[in-house]
């Protein structure tokens, strides 16, 4: 009888520490009393409150989380990787309610600046595309300045009031925010005749941006599809016949231009005769070539734009990624 009594004492004795370490819990991280306000209030000192907080998160009494807007998918980054063969796979989390406030095209443009402010050094020479994902990326705020960064416009210009796809504008602006010095590409995107385009790729200063395109150690795209929000399309280059017309030669995609199919390989328009770019295969031999897009509209353009080796690290969110990995099954089958 005796030992049950002492089993029953030690039961409420645990039952009421616990209840005095939620108690406290609750007055600390709810109701936010400081530490000395909760010590004069059951008579402790202020050393003892810290130790009972810590006991009750160590307990499970307290568990923290933090929402964090750029939250990554671990699993998914890699199963992508191996499966694709990618350098690396950043996979941005679906957001909860506080996550979720911030629009998932500007997490996914801090995402990818975060991990170049990571893997830019000082002296890198940067080659950037156009379009609205890369847009999010230099606007983003992550991106710091680096000592000695060179930027390279890698297609040429639309001009008009559209920032995110013209490409003087969006090097300009990459250029202002990481203080390094810009290399224009001053001719228009698409030209009206292969002559033309001939004709300026033989200027000086055209030469001389090509000339540095081909000593670029990082590359920034945004992944474009074969649709209505193509950068081609927006700017007027292309319309609804033409893009009707492209889908059906097996076009999936196009980086700067360089318009691909599902399995990588070229496919080759008159459109690209007149287009002023850096060639697919000086885009390829860029050491670090980091792609952004999402959703489920990016997962054949992702996918193709991997095989044609235009980008060797992909930037996307779950639903992209999840795609991609349904198309590369069926293909299996």
């Amino acid at each position: 009888m005796a030992s049950e009594s002492l089993s029953t004492e030690l039961l409420r004795d645990e039952r009421d520490e616990a209840l005095l370490l939620a108690d406290v819990a609750q007055r600390y991280y709810l109701e936010d009393q400081t530490q000395e306000q909760i010590a004069r209030s059951i008579g402790v000192s202020r050393s003892n409150v810290s130790r009972m907080l810590k006991e009750a998160r160590r307990q499970g009494l307290v568990e923290i989380r933090i929402h964090h807007p750029l939250g990554t998918l671990p699993d998914v980054q890699a199963e992508l990787t191996e499966r694709f063969g990618l350098r690396e796979c950043l996979v941005l989390a679906p957001g909860d309610d506080a996550a979720s406030a911030v629009p998932v095209a500007e997490r996914i443009g801090a995402l990818a600046a975060r991990y170049l402010n990571e893997h830019m050094p000082d002296g890198s020479i940067v080659g950037v595309g156009w379009g609205s994902t890369v847009y999010n990326v230099i606007t983003s705020g992550y991106l710091r300045k680096k000592h000695g960064v060179t930027v390279v416009q890698f297609m040429g210009s639309v001009g008009g009031a559209t920032p995110d796809i013209d490409g003087a504008q969006v090097a300009g602006r990459l250029g202002r925010t990481l203080g390094a010095r810009v290399y224009y590409l001053h001719a228009p995107m698409v030209v009206t005749d292969p002559s033309v385009r001939l004709g300026l790729l033989r200027d000086q200063h055209i030469r001389k941006t090509l000339e540095m395109a081909k000593r670029a150690t990082v590359s920034l795209y945004s992944v474009g599809a074969i649709n209505e929000g193509s950068g081609l399309y927006r700017a007027g280059y292309l319309n609804e016949a033409d893009l009707e017309f492209i889908r059906d030669q097996g076009a999936v995609g196009d980086i700067c231009g360089a318009i691909y199919r599902q399995d990588g390989t070229p496919c080759p328009l008159e459109i690209g005769e007149r287009m002023i770019a850096v060639p697919a295969e000086v885009m390829r031999a860029v050491p670090l070539r980091v792609g952004v897009g999402y959703s489920s509209a990016k997962a054949l353009p992702s996918l193709g734009a991997i095989r044609a080796g235009l980008i060797d690290v992909l930037v996307t969110d779950e639903e992209c990624s999840r795609a991609m990995l349904r198309i590369a099954d069926g293909e299996g089958r």
